[in-house]
């Protein structure tokens, strides 16, 4: 359940703004990983960030029409997982999102928030942009081959133009 393979090496899903489409998107990086040779915990990283943000575009995004509102192409070069996320949602840069108060009680903190606290967290190089109707998000995530792990720096916050902050 890999979806469409390009040329390039890329696997392509198309998804409806439709919350049932979460199982599907999880076979399909359940796929990508396991054919790619994704160590288990890349993996794991990848299926919480991109469900997040697929969240997001079906809840809130007011993506029309519904059907293949969504595409996800991914693809592994050498040590990294490339993978563009994009919409036909609202215009929303999920960069822009202030980082939330982690220091205030949960009484004390909007709501919100947090999913894309916690993607940016788990990846390291984000990159949005509007595109006629679509929104794109560009995720980059390192691989270390030896280990799966990444480095401290690559855990680092992205600070939404694709570099890390220190």
């Amino acid at each position: 359940m890999r979806g469409n393979e390009t040329d390039s090496g890329e696997s392509v899903l198309l998804l409806d703004s439709d919350i049932s489409e979460l199982e599907r998107l999880g076979k399909f990086l359940d796929s990508f990983c396991e054919s790619t040779g994704m160590p288990d915990e890349i993996c794991y990283q990848l299926q919480v960030a991109l469900e997040e943000l697929v969240i997001n575009a079906i809840k809130h995004g007011g993506c029309k029409p519904k059907q293949g509102a969504i595409r996800l192409a991914i693809k592994r070069v050498g040590d990294e997982v490339i993978a563009v996320l994009s919409d036909n949602g609202i215009v929303f840069n999920p960069l822009e999102t202030p980082a939330p108060d982690l220091t205030k009680s949960l009484q004390e903190r909007p709501v919100g928030g947090l999913g894309i606290h916690l993607v940016r967290n788990l990846i390291p190089s984000l990159r949005y942009e509007r595109r006629g109707d679509r929104n794109y998000l560009h995720l980059t995530k390192r691989v270390k081959p030896d280990s799966g792990t990444v480095s401290p720096e690559e855990e680092s916050y992205a600070n939404g133009d694709g570099n890390h902050q220190s």
